[in-house]
């Protein structure tokens, strides 16, 4: 059976390795979040795919986390994790609580990069 090049891609980011090859990618972004080459939203929104499942396609920078995207404290909980080892910035509990959208996320990210550097 052979599979596709964006999912011989996907599993080869899930296994820690790197894709194929650059021409199976295409125009798609670098998808390691901890890239620094990709937009601070598009990081974000691979962090909420990840922990979430939800297509990353799907994820603006106005998408509401719980009315849109519908996460819960527990995907809260491991956006936080992961938001921490891509980023380098702590992230208490109450952080994530407040923030409302993607954006809230970028912002808090954003805050605390450049008053931790």
């Amino acid at each position: 059976m052979e599979i596709s090049p964006d999912a011989r891609d996907k599993l080869a980011e899930k296994l820690g390795g790197e894709p194929a090859d650059d021409a199976a990618k295409g125009s798609r972004p670098a998808r390691n979040a901890r890239s620094a080459s990709v937009d601070p939203v598009t990081r974000i929104s691979m962090i909420i795919e990840d922990a979430t499942g939800v297509d990353v396609e799907e994820i603006s920078a106005d998408s509401d986390l719980v009315d849109d995207l519908h996460i819960d404290s527990v995907s809260r909980i491991d956006i936080a994790i992961r938001i921490e080892d891509a980023f380098g910035v702590r992230v208490e509990e109450e952080d994530l609580d407040s923030a409302r959208t993607v954006r809230d996320i970028v912002r808090f990210v954003e805050s605390r990069s450049t008053t931790d550097e």
